[in-house]
Parts: structure tokens; sequence; C-alpha cells
């Protein structure tokens, strides 16, 4: 059996506002594993919330991974080995309570799949 061909790969955002933003939308013919989710509050005096959502685009629905769940100021939330599975067109999306607060950052493994 051959090994597909995999691509580690990285998504990062700030939140500038409190709108829910796609981080990461997975190319298609791909399958994208989410191997770790970090969320950083860069401010220094205030604790902000963070939402985070993934639409699976074949089902057309959207699932809460995290919601409202606060991230004290100067600290980080971090999923280790997460291990999400996206198929192509499936979005990770985040949302802030607090504009310009927090920052996302994804660690992805993509599996090149020409059959999907």
């Amino acid at each position: 059996m051959t090994e597909k061909p995999k691509r580690l790969r990285n998504a990062f955002i700030a939140l500038g506002d409190t709108n829910l933003t796609a981080v990461y939308t997975c190319p298609s013919k791909v399958i994208g594993v989410i191997k770790e989710v970090i969320v950083c509050n860069v401010d220094g005096s205030a604790s902000a919330d963070i939402t985070l959502k993934i639409t699976d685009t074949s089902a057309s629905a959207t699932f809460s991974l995290a919601s409202t769940k606060a991230v004290t100021n100067d600290t980080y939330l971090r999923f280790e080995q997460a291990n999400i599975i996206l198929e192509a067109g499936d979005i990770f999306k985040a949302q802030a309570s607090a504009g310009g607060d927090l920052e996302v950052s994804l660690f992805i493994e993509e599996h090149y799949d020409p059959s999907r």
C-alpha cells in the first residue's frame, strides 16, 4: 500500500472583531487533520471568551468545539492532540467576545487524496 503524500501547514488569525471568522477551509482533494489548536489572549488586562466551531459542509451543519470558553488575560487555551478531521470544504471557525484580544493558531496535517 502506497502512503499518500502529506504536508504540514499552519493557519493563524488575529480576531479583530466579534464576528464568527473562518480560520481554515480544507482544500479540495485533501483530508485535513487539525493536530493542535492554541487560542492566545494578547490583552494584558482583560479576559475574553472564545467560541470555536466546525462547519461540515457535506452535512450542511455547524458544530461547536468550545462555546464562550474564557481565556484569561496574557494566557492561552490549548487543545493538544486534537486530531480533528476535516474533509474538503469543511471550515474551522473562531469567534471572540472582544475584538483584538484573541489570536488563534492551528497546526494542520493535510493528506492529499485525488479520489475526493
